[in-house]
């Protein structure tokens, strides 16, 4: 919609814009994209909101030019520069969910997020739909309850035969191959903990001849040609472990000694499930 002003307004810092209710009418959330001011100059003016206006408070909004913190010299505009700091500070803040594991955002549940932040109603839909009819398939298949492990991949197969991906069958079929596991520490789920190795750990004691037993190659000569990498897990060492139907499970914490071979794949060529060497390591 258009607003005219036969006035000249001058140049213009910031607009307030708020959302009035209409009696009889239930609230609704409102989302304009931006405010356009043409002044009787011919001077425009754009004011960028792209955001969700769900009450009816008063908001600030700066007009769209692009300003350095110093290039900013009129005080309201450094007024609401400030304030939208601290809101964003207060919005999108770090939480220790658990010490030692990656940090999360600070947030009591999704719906106290901010509105341009959350999932669409039809998403959410969306997302209740697909676990509902997943679930569905589990106990009509009498696996939603099901306590027994699985005892062959074959197994799996049969159960999952409906959710094949090329990228599924493809793991599956060379999930046991060397190269395909040192391919995932670089394009797996965690491919920022594979670190090149200059130096072997002094608790991870692998000799020539166990990684090179037909006296090929060193590791003191691989690594100086930057082919030794390693992955140290030993942020997991000591992490308890859930109980799992009435079962402790375990977690290891393990040293990974990767080579980048000619043909540029990655090979393991030595694992230490724990942290400690030990007989049974």
């Amino acid at each position: 919609f258009t607003v005219s002003c036969p006035s000249s307004i001058g140049k213009l810092v910031m607009i307030e814009v708020d959302k009035q209710p209409l009696p009889l009418f239930p609230a609704d959330s409102w989302f304009p994209a931006k405010v356009e001011v043409r002044s009787p100059e011919g001077d425009s003016f754009t004011f960028p909101i792209y955001r969700w206006i769900t009450d009816s408070k008063t908001y600030l909004f700066r007009e769209g030019t692009a300003l350095r913190v110093f290039e900013d010299l009129h005080r309201l505009g450094q007024y609401s520069r400030e304030q939208e700091l601290l809101q964003r500070h207060k919005d999108y803040c770090w939480n220790v969910y658990v010490e030692g594991i990656p940090h999360c955002m600070k947030s009591d549940n999704p719906q106290s997020l901010p509105c341009e932040v959350r999932f669409s109603f039809t998403k959410e839909k969306e997302f209740l739909f697909t676990a509902s009819a997943g679930l569905t398939e589990l106990k009509l298949k009498g696996l939603a309850d099901s306590k027994k492990s699985w005892t062959h991949l074959d197994d799996i197969n049969r159960v999952f035969c409906c959710k094949k991906t090329s990228m599924s069958e493809y793991v599956q079929e060379h999930w046991k191959e060397d190269a395909f596991f040192g391919f995932q520490f670089l394009n797996g789920v965690n491919p920022i903990m594979i670190r090149r190795c200059t130096a072997l750990p002094s608790n991870f004691p692998v000799t020539d001849s166990m990684v090179f037993p037909d006296g090929q190659a060193s590791l003191a000569e691989e690594m100086q040609k930057g082919h030794i990498f390693l992955c140290d897990y030993k942020n997991m060492d000591g992490v308890q472990a859930n109980i799992v139907n009435g079962k402790q499970q375990y977690l290891m914490a393990p040293l990974v000694l990767l080579q980048k071979t000619p043909d540029d794949k990655m090979m393991p060529i030595a694992i230490q499930l724990k942290q400690q060497p030990a007989a049974d390591n």
